[in-house]
């Protein structure tokens, strides 16, 4: 018996294919029996061998497309390209995005509005080209952030964007309804993929403690987490019971929650300068 309560997907759009959680969420889609049509600035030949490897059903493809996300025309081109070959999508999930930090004030123009065009521009391109051929019973995920929910300190531009995701999901909820089509927005705390990786690298040490609070989950327990809330066509899934508690917090206790970062925030800085 299916774990989905709709029946697993039969053809799944999923862009940020290439790494992380997009790359693990493709996998468990292949292993459900989906088609896949992948989208991505770069996908390796060895992950689309492998995503093949794990098909099941002799009707199963994986077709790749190489996409500028920020770009709404090559979008909805690959979109329907995909259509052409694979059919319609009943599920399509979107995580592309990246991550760059500093604080507000040394933080480039150019390099903010990159961040904003790449998750949140771009999370409306791919919403916008997969809604035009999403049946009846489909379901659309985009991928924001607990930094979506709760300001992340040196995340200007990461926050700004993840908080529009949110705001576009919300809207994108109440809109598709009508149509028969869910809407998910998936908001985790940090996860172990390239972009904490990336952070670790050249982020403030600051932000690494505040952001130790809501803990750091492996792709493997995240994207369980993330599936097991799909499944149930929830609409707002955050992977990890600690990340889900800062969640309500955000949401119902803000004023306490703003306290508690305060303190960790002075006792970050003043080890900073030691």
């Amino acid at each position: 018996m299916s774990q989905w309560i709709h029946g697993a997907p039969r053809v799944a759009f999923v862009s940020g294919a290439g790494s992380g959680i997009g790359l693990q969420i493709a996998k468990a889609l292949a292993a459900d029996g989906a088609s896949l049509a992948l989208f991505d600035l770069r996908l390796e030949p060895r992950v689309l061998d492998e995503l093949r490897a794990l098909c099941r059903q002799p009707q199963q493809r994986v077709e790749a497309f190489v996409v500028d996300i920020t770009q709404a025309v090559e979008v909805d081109t690959a979109v329907e390209a995909a259509v052409a070959r694979l059919g319609v999508p009943d599920f399509a999930f979107n995580s592309a995005g990246i991550l760059r930090t500093a604080l507000f004030t040394e933080l480039p123009a150019e390099t903010f509005e990159l961040v904003v065009r790449i998750n949140l521009i771009g999370s409306r391109n791919f919403a916008a080209g997969v809604l035009r051929h999403m049946p009846r019973g489909g379901h659309l995920v985009l991928v924001a952030s607990l930094a979506g929910i709760i300001g992340g300190y040196t995340q200007a531009a990461y926050s700004a964007s993840k908080f529009g995701v949110v705001g576009l999901a919300e809207v994108l909820r109440l809109e598709q309804k009508p149509r028969g089509i869910d809407v998910s927005v998936v908001c985790p705390g940090e996860i172990a993929t390239p972009l904490l990786t990336y952070e670790r690298q050249h982020g403030s040490k600051v932000t690494e403690a505040l952001n130790a609070t809501a803990g750091v989950l492996t792709v493997e327990e995240a994207v369980a987490g993330i599936l097991d809330g799909l499944r149930r066509r929830q609409f707002m899934i955050t992977p990890g019971l600690r990340a889900r508690l800062l969640r309500a917090m955000a949401r119902k206790t803000s004023g306490l929650l703003r306290w508690i970062t305060d303190q960790t925030l002075a006792k970050a800085l003043r080890a900073e300068r030691r």
